[in-house]
């Protein structure tokens, strides 16, 4: 790291004694809208040296210190000349020749997957398009297509998915909306299954730590969601997904333009499964009985002055009955789920036309979450009763020191979170506020070369102050085909003892809290730390791009809250030096043709931690994962996608952990394969699709263990590694009114 730094300082020291910097944006207007122009080229007036804007418009080219001009021009639009003097960043409008229509039409399809080249972070993009390949009415539900996500099964009773990151649970991955907290918390176990695939415009995955202007919770990644806005190009939208198992979905949403300033929307979701199923006969329903009702509506304005904001206000209801059902059990063991969350965030903003390098912003988000949980039946049950508020706010300021070279942000946060679980005999209340301040510099000693390095300093008013560091680095080739990318970086959260186990809870097993001499009873903070590397080559087949990357991360907890099902009891303990996670993966994605999309992915996992004493594998992780997708468009608005993964070994947890008795079971290596059709009318707003998830109908024996007698010893719904419904055919439309169809 030391020479990494020499390195790049001494680089920097040569470029600034002959070179400086310009960056900015290129656009054209569409109905007094800006629109970014991708592929505009910028020349050097009287120089061979020019670059490209990117998907945003937006560019970066090294000058001689003698130039004054540079050259704009795009296909069907006037050529512009600019004089740039001493700017260091410029906003640029071309206008369209005489005779055209002025409307932007790019003869290039934008990419739906992908990791875009300018980011420093190893950041995966996905765009609507991408997660609409598969049955994903929840995001729980949208990353089958995705390598670097993990979907699985949390018991075989609720139905619930959660997902992976980096061979670690979900709530390790920050979860963020628009880059403000959301799936955290009480709210992290359901959290993502509250948001619905049809209101999200796109999704970036972060592998590894995150930037510490979102906070300090980052410990394996981070997911953020970005949703559909009120000057987006969807006027009216109506999906609607039915399912083999009984389940409707109903999306709506409605927009409009109050003024050439203030825009709302209005989003409504009804979701149903009212049909009991039990495929396996074990006398316990495949997937609940549920209902769903969520409403939200989104504000947001933009002035002649730079100033910007929005305000958003979220709520949703969520109701499901699982477990035994039929005549047969008078006395049925049942698990009842009722949940209620709202949400209210807002953004406050303001840019400088003159300066578009420099701008304020500030983030304010609310969150209140109950839920009761009850396991059993009248006679004999346990309830899990959860409640919750969390405050956020972020102020924030970015810049640059004397030129875009080294840039800057830095603010202020504090979050707080007000906690109430209580399970049996156990109460664990929380109240804990932590204000923070922040600092992330970015430095570019020249095209090939960024470093971001950021720190932060919090406090908590139970653990006191704890410091976060970040650094991330991204070295190109001359060529920009190819990336080495490189970060290392802490995190630290507290967790919810119940609440993010609440599915262990169904099983016989008691549980038991163990706590360390000076904790307070179930308040922990978690730490760890995350370092990882990836390569990403673009290279050519035949005219087509495509690219190959690999990538390895590394984390290390130093300590954590450890469910340890092992015996014949539930603990949740707090464990120091604990797990330790290894990932490594290698992706191909290739287009043979113009139409044509086949992506490969293998992944190996060692996760490791230490129950009673021994370290040994963590449960129900694959020790690997083998991933293809295929996609084939048509002419005529076709689209056919099929997923096949393959599961490598689980290990199944509930074994003798003594060494010398020690003998490790596994599950069986299993595929999985879905596929979908889809229809796309030329003409009209309209698109049809019919799937099939889990082709093959592979469906795991006997996934209830002691499901003949729920109140006994030996019952447990918690060791799921595969699927529980077996195959299952879902159709559905999707309507679609838009300001611009879309040009493909």
């Amino acid at each position: 790291m030391k020479n990494i730094l020499i390195g790049a300082l001494a680089l920097f020291t040569v470029f600034q004694a002959n070179a400086k910097q310009l960056s900015g944006y290129v656009y054209a207007l569409d109905k007094k809208k800006k629109v970014p122009l991708e592929g505009a080229a910028i020349l050097e007036l009287g120089q061979p040296n020019g670059t490209l804007t990117d998907g945003n418009g937006f560019f970066e080219i090294d000058l001689n210190t003698n130039t004054t001009q540079i050259v704009v021009s795009y296909v069907s639009f006037i050529s512009d000349t600019i004089n740039i003097a001493d700017k260091v960043a410029i906003e640029i409008i071309l206008k369209p020749m005489a005779g055209t229509l002025g409307v932007v039409e790019l003869n290039k399809r934008r990419r739906t997957y992908g990791i875009r080249s300018l980011d420093p972070r190893t950041t995966l993009h996905l765009r609507e398009q991408e997660f609409q390949k598969a049955a994903c009415c929840n995001l729980s539900e949208s990353f089958e297509n995705a390598p670097a996500i993990d979907v699985s099964f949390t018991d075989a009773v609720t139905g619930t998915k959660q997902i992976k990151m980096l061979g670690l649970d979900g709530v390790y991955t920050s979860i963020t909306r628009e880059f403000m907290p959301s799936v955290r918390g009480l709210n992290s176990f359901y959290g993502l299954s509250f948001i619905p695939a049809a209101w999200v415009e796109g999704i970036q995955i972060t592998k590894g730590a995150g930037s510490v202007v979102n906070g300090f919770e980052s410990m394996s990644g981070q997911i953020n969601i970005e949703m559909k806005k009120p000057y987006g190009r969807d006027q009216f939208m109506f999906d609607q997904f039915i399912s083999e198992s009984g389940r409707s979905e109903t999306d709506v949403m409605v927009r409009r333009d109050l003024s050439k300033h203030v825009a709302t929307s209005l989003f409504g979701r009804f979701g149903i499964r009212p049909t009991e199923m039990d495929r396996n006969n074990d006398g316990f329903l495949d997937n609940p009985t549920s209902n769903q009702y969520q409403l939200m509506n989104r504000w947001q304005f933009h002035g002649d002055n730079g100033l910007e904001g929005q305000f958003n206000v979220s709520y949703n209801k969520d109701e499901k009955t699982a477990g035994q059902f039929g005549s047969e059990n008078p006395n049925p063991y049942n698990v009842l789920i009722d949940n209620e969350q709202l949400d209210v965030w807002a953004k406050l903003g303001k840019a400088f036309k003159d300066k578009p390098y420099k701008s304020f912003g500030s983030q304010y988000a609310f969150n209140t979450i109950s839920s009761q949980i009850v396991y059993g039946n009248d006679s004999n049950q346990n309830v899990l009763t959860t409640k919750g508020q969390t405050a956020y706010v972020n102020l924030m300021f970015q810049s640059i020191i004397r030129n875009t070279n080294h840039g800057y942000k830095t603010g202020i946060s504090f979050i707080s979170d007000w906690v109430e679980e209580s399970f049996d005999t156990f109460n664990v209340d929380r109240q804990e506020m932590v204000p923070g301040a922040y600092f992330e510099y970015t430095m570019k000693p020249d095209s090939l070369w960024i470093l971001v390095s950021g720190a932060r300093m919090d406090y908590s008013n139970l653990f006191g102050f704890f410091p976060t560091f970040r650094f991330h680095g991204k070295r190109n080739s001359k060529d920009e085909k190819t990336a080495l990318r490189f970060s290392i970086g802490n995190g630290r959260r507290t967790p919810n003892f119940f609440a993010q186990n609440q599915n262990l809870l169904i099983s016989s097993k008691p549980v038991v809290l163990n706590t360390k001499a000076g904790e307070t009873m179930g308040v922990i903070q978690e730490s760890s730390l995350n370092m990882g590397i990836s390569l990403q080559q673009k290279f050519k087949l035949s005219y087509m791009p495509s690219e190959v990357q690999f990538d390895f991360f590394r984390t290390t907890f130093y300590n954590e809250l450890l469910s340890n099902r092992e015996t014949q009891t539930l603990v949740l303990e707090s464990l120091q030096n604990g797990t330790i996670a290894n990932s490594a993966q290698a992706q191909l994605d290739v287009q043979p043709a113009r139409r044509t999309e086949l992506r490969f992915a293998y992944r190996l996992f060692d996760v490791t931690s230490v129950y009673d004493g021994n370290r040994v594998e963590k449960p129900l992780i694959s020790k690997h994962r083998g991933f293809f997708n295929i996609t084939q468009r048509t002419r005529s608005k076709w689209q056919f996608s099929s997923t096949l993964q393959l599961y490598g070994p689980q290990r199944i947890p509930g074994l003798d952990f003594a060494a010398e008795n020690f003998n490790a079971q596994y599950s069986p290596v299993f595929p999985l394969l879905n596929a979908q059709v889809s229809k796309r009318f030329k003409k009209k707003p309209f698109e049809v699709y019919i799937g099939v998830e889990n082709l093959l109908n592979y469906k795991q024996d006997n996934p209830i263990l002691g499901a003949s007698n729920p109140f006994g010893s030996n019952f447990d719904a918690t060791s799921v590694w595969g699927p529980v419904f077996g195959r299952m055919l879902y159709a559905g439309f999707r309507y679609r009114v838009r300001i611009e169809e879309e040009k493909k």
